[in-house]
Formats: structure tokens, C-alpha cells, sequence
């Protein structure tokens, strides 16, 4: 899938969910690498929106799991950021003293200002 880079942008914010199993805030956690597809067809189409996502991660900061929280409101974004979370993200998870698998919350923005 080819990806379009002119006058576009794409945001990865993470903040901490208040679950159990969640990482908490105090430990530190970021995300150190967040590469994030932009489908061609979605820039084309001027779609763009916030994806929640529900990130599982094992004790290496690899995401092996992710659940869409709150859609964006387009099916492809939805898809390309759980997709991009579960393949390219890395997280920093080195200053978490709690048992892993743990859940921790994302937020992928995408942002379309050239075809608005």
C-alpha cells in the first residue's frame, strides 16, 4: 500500500486507562517508536479522525494485542492503527515493576490537512 507524506501528519499520544491489569502512569512507560500507516485511500478520501486503542504488552514492550476502544469513524484508519500498534510500535516499559502481559491505552491521530 503506498502512503502519501505531502502536508500530512499522524500523532501517537499514549495516556494510561484506569484498569487493573493497566500500567500505570508512575511507571514511566512511553512509546519510543510509533511508526503509523496512513492508508493512501484514506488520505485521498480526506478522512481523518482520533483511533483508541487498547495495547497488550508483554515485558520486551511489544504490543501482543490491540482492541479498538473508540473508533475514528473510519474503517481504515480504525484498521491501519491497530495494525501499525500490533506490527511496528515499540514501547519503553524498562521502568514498570508489575506482572506482564499488561494493558495500556493509545491514542492514534490522524491528522489530513491536504485534503481537507
Amino acid at each position: 500500500m503506498n502512503m502519501l507524506t505531502t502536508g500530512l501528519a499522524i500523532l501517537a499520544a499514549t495516556t494510561a486507562i484506569p484498569l487493573t491489569t493497566a500500567i500505570s502512569a508512575s511507571c514511566g512507560m512511553r512509546v519510543v517508536h510509533s511508526d503509523t500507516d496512513f492508508p493512501e485511500r484514506s488520505q485521498l478520501r480526506g478522512q481523518k479522525g482520533t483511533v483508541l486503542i487498547n495495547v497488550t504488552l508483554d515485558a520486551d514492550g511489544r504490543a501482543t494485542g490491540a482492541d479498538v476502544e473508540r473508533s475514528s469513524g473510519h474503517l481504515l484508519l480504525d484498521l491501519a492503527a491497530k495494525r501499525s500498534v500490533l506490527e511496528k510500535w515499540q514501547f519503553d516499559v524498562s521502568h514498570c515493576s508489575h506482572t506482564f502481559p499488561a494493558t495500556h491505552q493509545v491514542a492514534v491521530e490522524y491528522r489530513n490537512e491536504e485534503y481537507e
